[in-house]
């Protein structure tokens, strides 16, 4: 008859880490004995597994809380005498159902066209908001019967899945802890935590992004590749996660890998054959834009345009009424940009390319702010050891994660 004795912890040969040093796994287990003094030892626990789930678990909980509070916050700061309202809601008016006027917290500016668009389909000016997205917000406001509530689920879903997908990518390039507290800063940086809790496609589109180069690090191409096809057609400068695949690829030799862009092309060339189907133009998206500028040139283009015809004297004429504080965001973004290069060299030509393309194509050099802070290999040079330095950092951020929010809900152009 075989008797539990006691509980005991012990270790577990796992294999051996990079330097050849023989890692063990902590487990408990209890001590069985029967009347021939054998004993047997049966797992009962693995502690490296509830180590990790703390570790995950943290991110979510603060990303989680700061939602809470936030909309706890926001709808007694706009209610008044009973009476919630925003006004984004005398703007548009019954446009959500009365009964869910709470949504209203996690909507402003263009976020009210994605559920539109997957009630009512495509229309201009509403081609350079592109499928993946609104598609996932018709699924989900099928299941529930209310499209806002489904972009409300969409939204919050992809963006906590995004917290732990980067936290995963980021401790294949530095320390448990340090990607813990990475990941912590990440998701509390004001422009990342507003536009992942308001119904935009950031929180998809970062998914997407962060997925592709964490299974391409993993040796699983297609699922990559597959991945960014979806970033592909939620936001059309996606397919761009693919070029340091193709960099790494053709460093390694590895030129069959790269039949694989065919996927991502696949995806956008999908898109394109659907605007012209649909509206008769192929770069509909492109063209679209001209309405959100009020029929004028983007304020990338403008400077462009300005430095080839006067040089660098056009600059002043073209700047002028641009907040100085976004050329001063632009400077230190270059200098966290060359930071990745000690990071990931393959990741550092996406960096570079991308955050050029939309310096260069930027509609509002505002809304650069909200763009650029999503180039996610950023946020890999974020290396803090201390738990308390990354916690005051924390604590500073999520008030300002909430103001930015306030100033949405007020009609403030935010990015």
């Amino acid at each position: 008859m075989w008797i539990c004795k006691e509980m005991i912890t012990c270790f577990a040969r796992n294999g051996f880490d990079d330097h050849g040093t023989v890692v063990f796994k902590v487990l408990s287990c209890r001590v069985y004995s029967n009347d021939d003094g054998r004993i047997k030892l049966i797992r009962v626990f693995d502690w490296a597994k509830l180590g990790r789930f703390r570790r995950f678990s943290y991110p979510l909980i603060v990303s989680g809380a700061i939602r809470l509070m936030g909309a706890v916050w926001l709808f007694g700061l706009f209610s008044h005498g009973g009476k919630f309202h925003t006004g984004w809601m005398d703007a548009n008016p019954n446009l959500i159902p009365l009964g869910t006027s709470w949504l209203w917290l996690f909507n402003a500016w263009d976020s009210l066209q994605f559920p539109l668009i997957s009630m009512f389909g495509y229309d201009h000016p509403n081609y350079v908001r592109l499928p993946a997205y609104p598609l996932f917000i018709r699924f989900a406001g099928l299941l529930t019967g209310n499209y806002w509530f489904g972009a409300f689920l969409v939204t919050q879903i992809f963006a906590l899945a995004s917290v732990v997908v980067f936290q995963l990518l980021a401790e294949e390039y530095m320390k448990p802890s340090e990607a813990l507290n990475a990941t912590l800063l990440m998701s509390t940086f004001p422009f990342i935590c507003v536009f992942m809790t308001l119904s935009y496609s950031e929180s998809l589109f970062f998914f997407s992004i962060i997925c592709s180069w964490y299974f391409y690090k993993k040796g699983q191409i297609f699922v990559s590749s597959l991945f960014a096809g979806l970033a592909s057609v939620t936001k059309i400068y996606g397919i761009l996660i693919f070029l340091p695949i193709i960099v790494d690829l053709v460093s390694l030799k590895r030129y069959r890998g790269l039949i694989y862009g065919m996927i991502p092309a696949s995806f956008l060339m999908s898109w394109l054959v659907f605007c012209y189907r649909s509206s008769g133009d192929v770069f509909a998206s492109w063209n679209d834009e001209k309405f959100w500028t009020h029929g004028a040139s983007g304020d990338g283009v403008r400077l462009v345009q300005a430095i080839l015809h006067h040089g660098l004297q056009g600059v002043v004429a073209c700047c002028s009424g641009l907040d100085p504080t976004i050329f001063w965001s632009v400077a230190l973004f270059v200098i966290v940009v060359a930071r990745i290069w000690q990071v990931d060299r393959c990741l550092w030509v996406y960096a570079v390319s991308l955050s050029g393309l939309l310096i260069l194509t930027a509609p509002f050099y505002i809304s650069l702010l909200r763009f650029l802070v999503f180039i996610f290999p950023v946020w890999l040079t974020v290396r803090v050891r201390s738990p308390w330095v990354a916690a005051v950092s924390v604590v500073a951020l999520v008030p300002l994660s909430l103001i930015v929010w306030l100033f949405s809900l007020q009609v403030t152009f935010i990015g």
